[in-house]
């Protein structure tokens, strides 16, 4: 079974019906056929929640975080080695700490990292990424 990692703006693009929405519907329905195991760190989970508070107030924010978690995600804790592997790549990548922190989960878990965001294109051949649209500049 292959093993994806979210990133935020993965799961915004689902929900908000943006570019990439349809590549991370297919992995959904990949991990409701058992065919593929979807991972979010607890951090994406609340910059998602941020992001929706951001633009739509608190009481929308919860209501599509309860419908996100309905789908068949895995919710992450942030644990010793990860938090440490995310300062790893922090310190040799130079990239926003979150983003880092979803990194090492791919990293560590050996799975994919799903993703639009630009930032990630500094790790190289580091983790592999699957790319939901073209990172924008």
């Amino acid at each position: 079974m292959k093993t994806y990692v979210l990133d935020a703006n993965a799961l915004l693009d689902f929900a908000e019906a943006g570019p990439g929405a349809q590549k991370v519907k297919n992995l959904l329905q990949g991990a409701f056929r058992g065919e593929a195991s979807l991972l979010v760190s607890v951090l994406m989970w609340g910059e998602v929640f941020y992001h929706f508070w951001q633009q739509h107030g608190g009481e929308k924010a919860r209501q599509n975080l309860a419908t996100l978690s309905r789908l068949n995600l895995t919710l992450v804790l942030v644990d010793t080695a990860q938090a440490l592997k995310a300062g790893e790549i922090k310190a040799q990548h130079k990239i926003p700490y979150v983003d880092c922190v979803a990194a090492a989960l791919a990293e560590i878990s050996g799975a994919t990292l799903v993703t639009s965001d630009r930032h990630f294109e500094k790790l190289g051949r580091r983790v592999q990424i699957l790319w939901t649209a073209r990172p924008s500049r």
